[in-house]
């Protein structure tokens, strides 16, 4: 009898231990999710002087103070599980059939970014510059490995809560709305070395949309996703909506529009089963009118004009686009709202809708690439298009990214089978092009960047592709599509994994025309785990 009750003794100490181990665990990671989401974008110690570097040294001495010591705790976590497991007398198949239940495609395809980012380490020329990154980026080996450890830290460690996540909405409110200010010549701040290149808390104008679409949409998912939530949550995220949205069309960077399309268009295909959904979808779009109104208001009525010259920026602000959209968005809400309060909501005719907006976008992008593949191999066959810079491809396209995108290519191709594989080490383009690099791509990249010196393609997934090669780009790529997938398919049954998803999304968009960069990528990857860690609290219940 004493035996029994030392036994069991024995086995409630070890999982007490694995419990309070947890909780320390749990308490520690969502103090770092904190700090990221809620102090990264603020921090800045001399204004825009050298914020970038500022932020990347912010979120590394984070990562070296609070996530790196948490491999003990995992280790003791583990050892008690093990224990527990044991005293229990489960057998080994049992234990790997209960961990294969918790891997997830995600999952093995962040594993296998990891182990891609440590080959093409193991291979690379440049070990030196790829350990921490090229100089003011510094997107190596060590923030790789972080990245991925986060990920798996936060989705399988972290017990879920809403009010953390929650904590994104007001941050990035108050972001918002010092960008909007900003355009105005409003710097309630006094950032250092402030101008009109530079924005918010955040720096230059890549940046700043490359965070915006990071988390701005998780607003938009919860907007569109509030049936039965209390009045006063839906105006206070329609009023999150509308400072997004007014410092989304004039911050200036282009791949946020197209951001912002994308994120229309998969708002309105997802809402095409659920009439109530499909009124919030055409809110949505009302409260981007609002924005644009109160933007052409703010230029018109308060005397204030815009410090940024972009053609996106005149256009939302214009009076005609702003009454336009409002108008029809309007519309699209009242038949909506119709259609449902009367019972004649037909899934099928908005199907057709749907499907038709796909063929005319699918239509008019294979138009467009195919005039300008032609323009720019043909001058003058498009007629009165052939002189428009977006309709010739050239090292200029797109501010530059024609040459970025080449070079890009052109360094993939001159490198051989195992560093095409493997890449040419993390973040070392750079160092590749300007040790190795072809006398062709150096002499056009000195001729369109003068003396600058080009660190990525501006094309994420063409980057990773250079630095870690097709294992990295394929499995960073599953890593983020399946994670898309599978959070965007939770949309009736997790809200926040739902939310989570459409940041992927807009982060996705955004950066097939950017970068990563500390602020946007340590943010995405916390999202990602969030959103990891919200999915499986679902499975389990």
């Amino acid at each position: 009898m004493r035996h029994n009750n030392s036994e069991n003794k024995e086995k409630m100490t070890a999982a007490a231990l694995q419990r309070g181990t947890h909780m320390l665990l749990d308490m520690v990671i969502s103090i770092y999710i904190l700090i990221i989401i809620g102090a990264l974008p603020f921090y800045n110690r001399e204004g825009y002087a050298h914020i970038g570097t500022d932020k990347y040294a912010f979120f590394s001495n984070i990562v070296r103070i609070i996530l790196w010591p948490l491999a003990p705790l995992l280790f003791l976590y583990l050892v008690f599980g093990l224990i527990s497991a044991i005293q229990q007398k489960r057998t080994a198949a049992a234990l790997w059939a209960a961990v294969r239940e918790k891997i997830s495609v995600t999952d093995v395809c962040a594993a296998a970014y990891g182990v891609s980012v440590l080959l093409s380490y193991h291979y690379s020329y440049y070990r030196e510059e790829a350990l921490r990154g090229a100089t003011g980026w510094f997107m190596g080996l060590y923030t790789q490995l972080t990245l991925v450890a986060t990920y798996f830290v936060v989705s399988k460690c972290w017990k879920p809560k809403k009010g953390v996540f929650y904590t994104i909405l007001p941050v990035s409110a108050a972001v918002f709305l010092l960008g909007f200010l900003n355009r105005f010549e409003i710097n309630p701040l006094h950032m250092v070395s402030y101008g009109p290149d530079f924005i918010s808390t955040i720096g230059n104008i890549n940046w700043y949309c490359g965070y915006l679409v990071s988390v701005f949409f998780a607003g938009a998912a919860l907007f569109w996703q509030t049936g039965k939530q209390k009045k006063w949550i839906q105006i206070a995220l329609a009023v999150y909506l509308v400072i997004g949205f007014a410092s989304l069309i004039t911050q200036g960077s282009n791949s946020g529009i197209v951001a912002l399309a994308a994120e229309l268009f998969a708002l309105f295909c997802l809402s095409v089963s659920d009439g109530a959904r499909m009124c919030r979808f055409w809110q949505i779009l009302c409260l981007l009118g609002a924005a644009c109104l109160l933007t052409f208001g703010i230029k018109t009525y308060a005397g204030l004009s815009i410090n940024y010259e972009d053609i996106f920026v005149e256009l939302f602000s214009s009076g005609s686009v702003a009454l336009s959209l409002t108008i029809v968005s309007f519309f699209g809400f009242a038949v909506a709202l119709i259609c449902v309060k009367s019972n004649h909501y037909s899934v099928k005719l908005w199907r057709i809708l749907a499907g038709l907006c796909s063929v005319i976008i699918v239509t008019v992008m294979s138009g467009y690439v195919a005039a300008l593949i032609v323009n720019t191999r043909y001058p003058g066959s498009v007629g009165a298009l052939s002189e428009n810079s977006w309709f010739i491809f050239s090292n200029t396209w797109g501010s530059n990214r024609g040459a970025s995108w080449k070079a890009g290519v052109m360094c993939f191709l001159d490198q051989n089978l195992l560093h095409k594989l493997f890449g040419v080490g993390p973040d070392a383009m750079s160092a590749y092009i300007y040790s190795r690099g072809s006398r062709p791509l150096l002499d056009m990249l000195s001729e369109t960047f003068d003396n600058l010196r080009l660190t990525n393609a501006h094309n994420e997934w063409l980057t990773i592709l250079v630095n870690t090669g097709i294992a990295g780009l394929l499995s960073y790529a599953g890593m983020m599509v399946s994670a898309m997938i599978r959070f965007l398919k939770t949309r009736s049954s997790r809200l926040i994994s739902c939310a989570c998803g459409f940041c992927l999304l807009g982060y996705t968009v955004n950066n097939m025309f950017s970068f990563q960069q500390a602020l946007n990528v340590a943010t995405i990857f916390t999202v990602l785990g969030m959103g990891e860690a919200f999915l499986r609290e679902s499975a389990s219940n």
